[in-house]
């Protein structure tokens, strides 16, 4: 089973860093040569002025906004395609926009994809169809995780402010009598559990990459920087070392779960038998822990990040995405997924995103009275929506996205896992991390700094 599961991995991640490659490839070809993908066979304008435009997407409810919004528009009309999650969807499309045919109108992607298929000039500017009118609704998050230099490229629909998901009974259990606010008092809890009867921690990390980044982000760290086709990359940031040195500790100690990978069902198993006592993830978690925890129903509870200072309410974000408008569709079309975009981000389709239990990273949604009034018996009748909002409110301005992050983060493991194993420190682990993304950058043509 372990071989097994190790050759599962290497192809995850040989899968992923292909996908990087191909898309920083068209990102030196097209990008900085001003060249493009010019045709779509997607969708087409009928003779009866309906006009049908090709989305994917690979969330499985997309039907709950597709078929109202077609009813409300019957000028238009939508085919929606799965082509596959995450890095296989970003191979499909890096292979339609080489080709220039089979092109999509509208696309969902994370965040940090956004950010690689802006910089490779494949993406349309959503100020030429209206973004002007209605980003000022959008959090200030939202707006810099589509903005790549000074441009709009998508519209958000989803976000993933950083909270702390944790088991109020075994917080009882081991004594911790009040939630952790700072990072000291979260590794003291993290003590008093390692001290329960079983094998129990505080919380697993294996070294995924996006985790690592979003815990240097909030740790006002901002290890990257990029300026068109010039990058930085440093690791030796006085905040890089804050999380590090913070994290270090607990791993020393043993109080983190180095053995148990997220989304196995190993860790759901942890989770809902109190073995792993929190989780450090995006909000957005919320509707997965009610599909798979069935026993803990009633135990969890949701507060802000643990900070460096008492006081502090920095915060950072993980996963969220947009949709976002390839280049090669004709007017027609491009007008008319911009016109479902909208919809979905900022008008009616906002509705349906809160009831399946999204995060619309809307100020008019995080400020709404109704909204944060809402409990969630999962939670214990905890008012949840309190914390998204001011969780969102406190995301750091400052963070950058790689042009080749889904690389970067399919390559983390490489380095930083070897930190989990006590083979190097995690701030060895870092800078060597750094070190790789920096050869692969200039060997695709970036300047690294």
């Amino acid at each position: 089973m372990s071989r097994l599961l190790a050759v599962s991995r290497l192809a995850h991640r040989s899968r992923a860093r292909a996908v990087a490659a191909a898309v920083v490839a068209v990102s030196m070809i097209a990008g900085f040569s001003g060249c493009g993908a010019t045709s779509n066979t997607g969708g087409s304008t009928d003779a009866n002025g309906v006009t049908e435009i090709a989305l994917w997407t690979w969330q499985s409810t997309i039907q709950d906004f597709v078929k109202p919004f077609e009813k409300s528009h019957p000028n238009i009309k939508i085919k929606v395609s799965n082509v596959g999650a995450n890095e296989d969807e970003y191979m499909q499309l890096t292979n339609a926009l080489s080709a220039g045919r089979g092109i999509p109108d509208l696309v969902y992607l994370d965040f940090n994809a956004v950010h690689q298929f802006a910089i490779s000039d494949q993406l349309r500017n959503v100020n030429d169809y209206g973004w002007d009118n209605i980003k000022g609704n959008f959090t200030a998050a939202a707006q810099r995780n589509v903005t790549v230099g000074g441009s709009p490229y998508g519209l958000p629909i989803s976000s993933g402010p950083m909270v702390m998901f944790y088991n109020q009974d075994v917080f009882s259990k081991a004594g911790i009598s009040s939630t952790p606010t700072t990072w000291d008092e979260y590794r003291a809890a993290a003590q008093k559990i390692a001290d329960l009867p079983g094998n129990a921690h505080i919380t697993n990390d294996t070294g995924d990459g996006g985790f690592i980044a979003s815990m240097l982000w909030q740790a006002g760290a901002t290890p990257f920087s990029v300026d068109g086709s010039t990058i930085g990359i440093n690791m030796n940031g006085k905040n890089v070392k804050k999380f590090t040195t913070m994290w270090q500790q607990m791993l020393d100690d043993k109080l983190i779960d180095t053995s148990t990978t997220g989304w196995t069902d190993e860790w759901w198993r942890k989770l809902d038998d109190g073995s792993i006592a929190t989780m450090l993830t995006g909000a957005w978690m919320v509707s997965s822990m009610e599909k798979n925890l069935s026993q803990t129903k009633g135990s969890w509870r949701m507060a802000p990040m643990p900070q460096y200072a008492a006081g502090e309410h920095a915060n950072s974000e993980n996963g969220g995405g947009a949709l976002a408008m390839p280049k090669g569709s004709d007017d027609a079309k491009a007008k008319a997924a911009y016109e479902f975009a909208e919809w979905y981000a900022h008008g009616d389709g906002v509705q349906a995103n809160l009831s399946q239990g999204g995060i619309p990273p809307l100020k008019s949604v995080l400020n709404d009275a109704e909204y944060l009034g809402q409990t969630d018996d999962f939670f214990g009748e905890q008012k949840t929506h309190e914390v998204i909002a001011k969780a969102s409110k406190n995301v750091l301005p400052d963070f950058e996205y790689l042009p080749y992050m889904a690389y970067a983060n399919s390559i983390a493991v490489d380095s930083i896992g070897q930190a989990y194993h006590g083979k190097t420190t995690l701030q060895k682990a870092l800078v060597q991390w750094g070190d790789s993304l920096k050869t692969y950058g200039e060997q695709e043509g970036f300047t690294v700094k």
